[in-house]
Parts: structure tokens; sequence; C-alpha cells
């Protein structure tokens, strides 16, 4: 290859590689962490909190019919044991078993409600779940959206996902492109009084070193035996 065809190709390799570092200079990069800011925004606390007591009036009315159908199957248990009791009358008999096949007719029914009931349950407070999941998300995506545009950032990851393989989508990010607290600050500012509280969880401190244990003191020398 000429002198001069070598001399170009460098040249131009130079100039790609100070052109793609101003272009990597220029983008301006931001992180937040949206898991923290899900758990740290006050709306949160308060639908958890809305959302643990429909789950306690629920399992009221569960345990309510839970209850009965215990009390069922001992009237159908007692109804049994006295239809096989030889001392009692054949009139007698025969009034139980129709009492007992009422009651087998009531307990059958109570079941298929309660299945029923659980099934219908169980699908309403998933859907108001997600529901008011996907409200709160949209809230917190509008805020991270109008610091972007205010903060002009060209680039901004997530920091709080996994992929695929269970592992960090971004692996490392310096701390100075987060602006996650200034996205709870913002979604925080109208909390009301007596909201629990929304700071940054302390982080467990690290173990102290155990200390090290004291020398022992060496054995005075026994005095040079004149």
């Amino acid at each position: 290859m000429k002198k001069s065809a070598i001399v170009s190709l460098l040249a131009l390799a130079l100039f790609l590689g100070t052109a793609l570092q101003a272009s990597a200079q220029s983008i301006k990069i931001g992180t937040v962490d949206m898991k923290e800011v899900f758990q740290r925004y006050w709306r949160t606390k308060e639908a958890e909190s809305k959302m643990n007591d429909i789950r306690a009036t629920v399992k009221r009315d569960l345990d309510e019919r839970a209850e009965k159908r215990k009390s069922l199957e001992a009237e159908i248990t007692k109804l049994n044991d006295d239809i096989k009791k030889p001392e009692v009358s054949a009139a007698k008999k025969e009034a139980a078993n129709r009492d007992r096949e009422k009651k087998i007719a009531d307990w059958q029914a109570l079941m298929k409600d309660l299945q029923s009931f659980t099934q219908e349950k169980d699908k309403a407070l998933s859907d108001q779940t997600m529901r008011i999941r996907n409200g709160i998300v949209d809230e917190i995506t509008k805020v991270v959206k109008d610091e972007v545009k205010a903060e002009q950032y060209d680039l901004v990851f997530d920091v709080s996902g996994n992929s695929v393989n269970n592992v960090p989508v971004v692996m490392y990010a310096a701390e100075k492109y987060d602006f996650t607290d200034k996205v709870i600050t913002k979604l925080n500012v109208d909390a009301p009084k007596g909201t629990p509280a929304t700071e940054k969880p302390a982080e467990k401190p690290a173990d102290k070193p155990a200390d090290k244990p004291a020398e022992k003191p060496a054995d005075k020398p026994a005095d040079k035996k004149k």
C-alpha cells in the first residue's frame, strides 16, 4: 500500500475517533431507580393501606362462610349418628333423614357460593390492584418525562430492572447520573400531613470489626542468677 494511502487511513481513523468522542461527551445521560420511586411515593403507601383494608373485609366474609360450612357439616354428622342409633324410632329416623338431605343441599349450595365468591373476589382484587398500580406508574412516568425535558437528557436508564437472566440491565452507573431523589421529591410535594415517611431507607451499617484481642504480655524475664 502506498504511503499516501496509509496516511489518509490514519487521518480518517483519527477524525472518526475524535468525532465519536465528541459525540459521546455531548450526550446527556440520566438514571432513575423506578422501583425505589414507586416504593417511596406517598400514593403507593396510601394504595397499599386501602387494598389491605379491602382484603381484610374479604377475609372476614370468607371466614363467615367457612364457619357456616363447618356448622352445617357438624349438623349433618350429628344427624347421621342419630339415624344409626337403634333406639331411635323409624318415624324419627325418617324425619332426621329428610332434615339431613335438606342440610346436605344447603351445604352443596354454600360450597358453590363459596367457590364463586372466592373466584370473583380474587379477580376483583387482582384487577383493582393492577388499575391502581398502573395509575401510579403513569403518574411517576409523567414526572420522569417532565424532568427529562427540563434537563434535556438524551438517554435515561431505569437501574432497577433485571434482564431475562436475572442480572441488572444497567451493570453500573456513576451516582452523578442519578436523579431518583429529585423525582421522589416532586411526587411527594403534595403529600398530606401524617403520611408515612418517604425518606430513603437507611443503609444497614457495616458490621464493626471485632476488637483485636489484646496481646498477652511477654513473660518477665527471670532475674539473672548471680
